[in-house]
């Protein structure tokens, strides 16, 4: 492909994006009225949107019924389900439902990912649309009052603190760890929260939970993190080193590490980022996108060659002393990444963790009186591997 059919492409992939986001505007931004009641908020829904919320409150027995009557069905339903509906939602839902209670019922949209649109509307409780210009989220005026009352829920309190802290701890073992089967996640999670996990609440707790931030992935291998590539090879290399334990992580890094779009920036991380800033044109933020791609290359397995080759296509070096000084900063920057395949552990620790596993095999035999190599032992002589016998009752055997 040349210059010419490369740019020609490019404006294609622009002007797809424009239509999608011409037609997410029509769809979920359309004209709305405040106070909004339930029947106008269902109305605005098409059949297959409807269709979603039937599955989220997991009602049976009635995808055959017409619009209207799945409407009528849901007034009815929605409120008397909405406890049920919250006790999946973690601090950031709930705050934003209740938000939008307190505000009278509506509120200027944050800025929210396509996703967690999708998710807030198929609940049945939050509605999008735009008032005099301005995006807004809304919830039916039946449930203003009903909602506000949530948060002096103890229960529903208990439930929801639960959840976020079983929500941030996945994503942080993940984060670090890549890959891990459901029986390590629930005997991890229970040994930092020290309470015995239900597996059926934590499961729907965490599908819910990413299906309002997209996270994470399921597959035969287990949950991943959700730019892990591979999983299988990430579950084969935690095996192959079975001697290893997962690298012990406190709970607070954990928690940290399972807040959206969460990036350890060490102080490799930051003096790669320093390096490009400072020696290219480029402002922090972008040398920061290029060292976390670096990060996450490294993460997949990828070795040095290849992430260089990634720079070059992007940087231009301009003799082989800059190109050595940047591969000593990436180097750097590799062997201090906690990785996937290596349990939690950075290339620098995994070989401290190694040699500490072998130091008592190596004091023994440092301990062990030498022999020398080409010295005959005779049968009636002691056996020089220290244990006072003859040799031919001993290792002469």
């Amino acid at each position: 492909m040349n210059d010419k059919e490369k740019e020609e492409a490019f404006k294609n992939v622009i002007s797809e994006l424009d239509e999608m986001k011409i037609k997410v505007t029509k769809k979920y931004w359309n004209e709305m009225k405040v106070p909004l009641s339930l029947k106008e908020g269902l109305s605005r829904y098409t059949k297959d949107e409807l269709d979603q919320i039937r599955k989220h409150l997991r009602l049976k027995g009635i995808s055959n019924r017409r619009k209207g009557e799945l409407i009528s069905l849901y007034e009815e339903k929605i409120p008397e389900f909405l406890e049920y509906i919250c006790l999946r939602f973690d601090e950031e839902r709930l705050g934003l439902l209740v938000k939008i209670a307190r505000k009278g019922g509506s509120i200027p949209a944050p800025d929210l990912e396509i996703e967690q649109i999708e998710y807030l509307r198929s609940t049945g409780l939050v509605y999008t649309g735009t008032l005099h210009g301005e995006k807004i989220l809304a919830i039916p005026e039946e449930l203003v009052e009903p909602v506000k009352k949530l948060r002096d829920n103890l229960h529903m309190r208990s439930i929801v603190k639960r959840n976020t802290e079983w929500i941030k701890l996945t994503r942080g073992l993940l984060y670090y760890y890549g890959t891990l089967d459901s029986n390590q996640l629930v005997a991890m999670l229970e040994s930092y929260t020290k309470v015995e996990v239900d597996l059926r609440d934590y499961f729907e707790v965490i599908h819910d939970g990413n299906s309002y931030q997209e996270e994470m992935y399921s597959d035969i291998e287990g949950l991943s993190y959700w730019r892990v590539i591979d999983p299988q090879k990430v579950k084969l290399e935690h095996k192959r080193r079975k001697d290893i334990p997962f690298f012990p992580f406190t709970k607070e890094q954990l928690l940290r590490a399972g807040e959206p779009d969460y990036i350890e920036r060490n102080k490799s991380y930051m003096q790669l980022v320093e390096y490009l800033s400072g020696n290219y044109e480029m402002d922090n933020d972008e040398a920061d996108e290029i060292v976390e791609e670096c990060v996450y290359a490294t993460l997949i397995g990828d070795e040095l060659g290849k992430i260089m080759h990634y720079l070059s296509n992007i940087l231009e070096f301009k003799n082989m002393e800059t190109l050595q000084e940047l591969s000593d900063y990436v180097v750097s920057l590799m062997n201090n990444t906690k990785q996937w395949l290596l349990k939690g552990y950075t290339p620098i620790e995994i070989s401290e963790q190694s040699e500490k596993e072998l130091a008592p095999f190596m004091k023994a035999k440092r301990n062990q009186p030498e022999q020398a190599e080409n010295k005959k032992v005779g049968r009636n002589e002691t056996c020089p591997c220290g244990s006072g016998k003859k040799y031919k009752k001993c290792c002469g055997k």
